[in-house]
């Protein structure tokens, strides 16, 4: 009879236990040291004895004890508990510019995002309180997106009209400052009835840091109105969100950049950064050709008889042939322009795209057509098209983890299974075919339950079946790349693993699994590890 030992191995990440948050466990007294020891020895000396065949009853077997109790049970799906937040609310509590600060504790409900809840918890207080309360007669928020780290808050009309620019700022730097300081939001662009609102007559362009001083940036925007505007002896610097299509073809993504404007041409200088490409998104491209020319003249901008504002960009005959030519599909273009410049250019309604002087009035999108009344492209006609993006784990020959981030759609990005997904497709299929057993699929991803910041997933029979051929380099790079993505979200630090509802011992034999791990970031390679660069990171293109 052979005596049953898993090796079982605990990363350096995973010295304690996370089924209660940040429990620190209490220190060995010296006499049970001393024990341990002693029995560890003995079992030492008993398998030396044996030759290494480590000769045992039938049942007998090491088995590390469970840190804390555990309920097994059958999870499908996504399933979010609901949760406490502690977040701070900023606002102005009376009149004048000044903001005051208050945290609260708000519930998060299985539904909403964190930022959802708390700008939900924000707008009740603003309706109640201090000098924007009269603002707010009804319900005053249209959307919320989150997309790449960016917020971008759509507002009713009701809520910018009738306003001081005192009023408009106070407002935007009460939602900006609030929600820049939860986990996972990095810039927050605020719009009303779909358009970027103005203050002195200037673009407020996107929040990337809390504004400590309203005072002190009111009379700096002052001070630009004059010197930019009136005087016109100095240029101005802004955050602006620049959308640009996915490689995969299905979305548009944000990437916010700071652009400096020499004249009120906002338009020309938007489209120039258009043209540059992307700097930070590896999953996306350019649409506008940045080695040849295709703009015909200057954007010229007027007002339709409805009243709206709307911003005219003329391009060359050759259009159509460069975006056949470079397999850029109309839509992408459109939307990468008409997205940049409604989400950034003060009160902007529309954008009027027209090629040889014609305006466009219609493009393909999918097996369907967009049509454009009179030409009039508005930010909501490809609102839907926003995605987002997610860092995914993919193991690499040698060992070691590659952070690839991928293009999804903005829910998709937002959930545990779907991540977890998209994670096993394209490590079996496409591109990166190889980097996981061939034989496991998505479905095999049964549910993830999030309960307080530990992920559990629950995995199949069949997914267990297939990793039994994986040495122990293959069981630790697909166990870490499932923790290491999943931890990339906000509100997950750690992940348990079970196998048709039931706790395991391990996977294949390596890792002790009944326990919550940690990420483990020295797995990842870097790229100038391998190529010679410093990102640390690889665009998927299928």
């Amino acid at each position: 009879m052979r005596y049953k030992m898993y090796s079982m191995e605990i990363s350096r990440a995973n010295t304690r236990a996370l089924n209660a948050p940040r429990r620190e466990m209490k220190p060995m007294k010296p006499a049970l040291r001393r024990l341990t020891a002693i029995l560890l020895i003995c079992l030492l000396t008993l398998s030396a004895c044996t030759g290494g065949a480590q000769v045992a009853t039938e049942d007998a077997r090491v088995a590390l004890p469970e840190p804390e109790p555990f309920e097994e049970r059958q999870i499908l799906g996504d399933a979010r508990a609901a949760y406490s937040l502690d977040v701070t609310l900023c606002y102005a509590a009376g009149s004048g510019l000044d903001l005051t600060s208050v945290t609260r504790t708000i519930e998060v409900e299985i539904e909403q995002t964190a930022a959802e809840a708390t700008l939900q918890e924000l707008l009740k207080t603003l309706s109640g309180t201090g000098a924007l309360r009269s603002v707010f007669s009804s319900d005053p928020l249209i959307d919320l997106e989150l997309s790449c780290g960016i917020a971008t808050v759509n507002l009713t009309l009701d809520a910018g009209a009738r306003q001081s620019d005192q009023d408009v700022l106070l407002l935007c730097v009460s939602i900006a400052n609030t929600l820049l300081e939860l986990d996972g939001i990095d810039a927050v662009n605020i719009l009303t009835g779909g358009r970027s609102e103005a203050v002195c007559a200037l673009p407020l362009g996107t929040f990337v840091e809390p504004v400590s001083d309203v005072s002190a940036l009111y009379a700096q925007l002052q001070a630009e109105e004059s010197r930019f505007l009136s005087e016109q002896t100095s240029g101005i610097s802004r955050s602006v969100a620049l959308y640009f299509p996915s490689s995969d073809g299905s979305y548009l993504l944000p990437e916010v950049r700071t652009l400096s404007f020499s004249s009120d041409d906002y338009a020309s200088a938007a489209l120039d950064a258009l043209k540059a490409g992307p700097q930070q998104r590896a999953c996306c491209f350019s649409a506008i050709p940045g080695n040849q020319e295709l703009l015909s003249g200057t954007p010229q901008s007027w007002i339709s008889e409805a009243g709206e504002r709307v911003i005219d960009v003329y391009f060359s005959e050759m259009l159509p042939n460069y975006l056949a030519f470079a397999g850029v599909e109309t839509w992408q273009f459109y939307g990468s322009i008409v997205l940049t410049l409604c989400s950034f250019l003060p009160e902007l309604d529309a954008v009027r795209i027209c090629i040889e002087g014609e305006p466009v009035t219609e493009c393909a999108l999918g097996s369907g057509m967009l049509h454009f009344e009179k030409g009039l492209m508005r930010r909501s006609d490809f609102s839907a098209r926003i995605g987002s993006s997610a860092e995914l784990y993919f193991p690499v020959d040698g060992g070691g983890l590659k952070r690839v981030e991928c293009a999804m759609s903005r829910a998709a990005s937002r959930s545990p299974r779907q991540l977890l997904c998209e994670l096993i497709r394209l490590g079996t299929t496409g591109a990166l075919a190889g980097a996981f057993p061939e034989d496991i699929a998505s479905e095999d991803i049964l549910g993830v339950e999030v309960t307080g910041d530990i992920a559990v997933v629950n995995l199949s029979g069949s997914f267990y079946s297939h990793c039994q051929t994986l040495d122990p380099r293959g069981e630790r790079s697909l166990i870490y790349a499932m923790i290491n993505s999943l931890t990339d979200l906000e509100d997950i630090h750690a992940v348990r693993f079970l196998v048709e509802g039931k706790s395991i011992d391990s996977l294949v034999g390596s890792i002790y699994l009944r326990t919550a791990l940690l990420p483990d970031p020295g797995l990842v390679i870097f790229e100038s590890e391998s190529a010679g660069t410093n990102t640390g990171e690889t665009a998927l293109v299928n």
